[in-house]
């Protein structure tokens, strides 16, 4: 973890869920498809 020195201690368990999601998501066409249904979900 000392490579993520610059995660501040209120975002970290965030930055931990991204982690497992892109761990457990598997490819990056995966990831990007999963991110743009999302977007296109959420109101803008």
């Amino acid at each position: 973890m000392r490579k993520f020195n610059g995660i501040r201690l209120e975002n970290f368990y965030w930055f931990l869920k991204e982690c497992e999601w892109r761990f457990n998501s598997g490819d990056h066409q995966s990831l990007l498809k999963q991110l743009k249904h999302w977007y296109k979900s959420t109101k803008h």
